[in-house]
């Protein structure tokens, strides 16, 4: 069904001229409470039943560009459901030509079971989850619940210390996802550059960095006025691809927030092509990777 519609902006877009990874997010939030509200269980459904449903893990592939004052349309559909959990898959195309842009897998669990009403109507609505929406470099990985105290000893470093302001929260206080992938986005140039990028140099050469997947799994909620660190490293490589980790914690308790694997290349914005590591870069990158 159609759940979400909208234009990209100047303000959305990055380095590379193209919209940044955390509005790809925020497209997918909004589209999870349409698809929920056409299922028979929007907000004010929710707060009418007394039920807390809320985001555990999103998984987003980026397949195409988005720039700026293109069109974005979002199709969803349910493709599992439980007892009090659904699997929600949103379809993030340009209208224009009808070419998917990115794909987005929500889980999205409820505190108490689904009314049967609405269970029955997902279950009508069930489609497959598409080949190309699947994990396809990410979710190997077994990240722990880390603490911010035992963080640096596996090789992470601080790349973002923030306060949660109320802007950033949604309507019941709870930190938006969209602003969650926005730090993990803030904090990559100093990632690559403790990876022995210099991210102003390669800025000049016109490189940049792209994200091509990314799995993030909730695990606390941030309120505004918490203090939040982010720290980040690198889980594993090859000759194109850098699979990063970041952890999101609460600094006042050192306490886990949320964790995600994103999958990243450096990208060459003249011809807007991958780039290959250089012997070079890969002995560096090596010696950086992260000790779980």
């Amino acid at each position: 069904m159609p759940t979400f519609s909208t234009a990209v902006n100047t303000w959305q877009c990055d380095e590379n001229d193209h919209l940044n990874v955390q509005f790809y997010t925020e497209f997918g939030h909004e589209a999870s409470a349409h698809l929920l509200a056409g299922l028979g269980l929007g907000p004010r459904a929710q707060r009418a039943a007394g039920l807390a449903v809320t985001a555990a893990e999103d998984h987003v592939r980026y397949l195409r560009e988005f720039r700026v004052v293109d069109a974005v349309e979002v199709r969803s559909a349910p493709v599992e459901i439980g007892a009090r959990h659904l699997l929600a898959y949103h379809e993030i195309r340009n209208p224009a030509d009808g070419r998917v842009a990115a794909t987005m897998r929500r889980r999205i669990v409820c505190d108490r079971p689904w009314p049967d009403a609405f269970r029955a109507r997902a279950e009508a609505a069930l489609m497959a989850l598409p080949e190309a929406a699947k994990p396809r470099s990410v979710g190997t990985l077994a990240l722990p619940d880390l603490t911010l105290a035992a963080a640096p000893a596996t090789g992470l470093i601080d790349v973002g210390r923030t306060v949660i302001t109320p802007d950033e929260c949604d309507e019941h206080g709870c930190f938006l996802p969209r602003h969650q992938f926005g730090r993990y986005s803030d904090g990559a140039p100093m990632l690559w550059n403790h990876l022995g990028f210099d991210r102003a140099a390669m800025q000049t050469r016109q490189e940049g960095s792209v994200v091509v997947e990314m799995l993030n799994h909730y695990r606390r909620p941030l309120r505004a006025g918490d203090l939040a660190v982010v720290m980040s490293g690198l889980a594993a490589f090859t000759s194109k691809v850098l699979v990063f980790t970041h952890f999101l914690f609460e600094a006042e308790t050192g306490t886990l927030a949320a964790c995600a694997e994103a999958v990243g290349m450096k990208f060459d914005q003249k011809v807007r092509k991958i780039m290959i590591f250089s012997p070079e870069d890969q002995a560096r990158l090596a010696a950086a990777k992260l000790r779980f």
